[in-house]
């Protein structure tokens, strides 16, 4: 074989995996491994250009995060992140893709626009929190608030799309703290 042609060859395939890894490190978040925000971009400019395309998704946000970082330091918010991040792709890799949006929060982009499925998913996603909890052993507890939608992109920006996932995130967080804070302020049955 001609030398110019293997050299060719080993050129392209060095430049083809340049390009893959450069690709996977904008593509990446780097504490937790997931796709990053850039990429989130990158799927919702490809449903864009799709006619009646219809996507569904999940916006989760760690429930008292600050808490873990004031309290146990920047080190441990970082690994309760990691936690967090593997309990997400435990829970939704098979169905779509696991994101970390910006800081605490992450999104899901389905691969389903079935309701009776989105909604199971999710509450199998809050039981493995729980079970993480149950078996670890530190010093607070894991949970996240999330809230999900289902769209046709003819009818919906995705920005109208995200400004709804997140405002029913917001919807499921307040519940998180409005049953957590009756449990903290309720009396026991000993109380008078």
């Amino acid at each position: 074989m001609n030398m110019t042609i293997i050299s060719g060859f080993t050129a392209l395939t060095v430049a083809g995996i340049m390009t893959a890894l450069k690709n996977e490190i904008i593509f990446t978040d780097c504490l937790t491994g997931l796709y990053n925000r850039e990429y989130l971009e990158f799927l919702h400019k490809r449903a864009c250009n799709k006619k009646d395309c219809w996507v569904s998704g999940i916006m989760i946000d760690l429930n008292g995060f600050k808490q873990i970082n004031d309290n146990y330091g920047h080190a441990e918010g970082d690994l309760a992140l990691c936690i967090a991040a593997d309990l997400l792709l435990k829970s939704f890799s098979e169905y779509g893709v696991v994101t970390r949006y910006a800081g605490d929060e992450f999104v899901i982009m389905l691969n389903t626009t079935d309701d009776q499925l989105i909604q199971k998913i999710i509450k199998s996603a809050k039981k493995n929190f729980v079970t993480e909890n149950e078996k670890n052993d530190k010093l607070y507890q894991l949970s996240a608030s999330m809230g999900y939608a289902i769209t046709n992109l003819s009818n919906e920006t995705i920005d109208d799309f995200m400004n709804r996932i997140d405002e029913r995130m917001y919807q499921d967080k307040m519940k998180y703290y409005e049953h957590n804070c009756l449990l903290y302020t309720s009396p026991s049955p000993r109380d008078p």
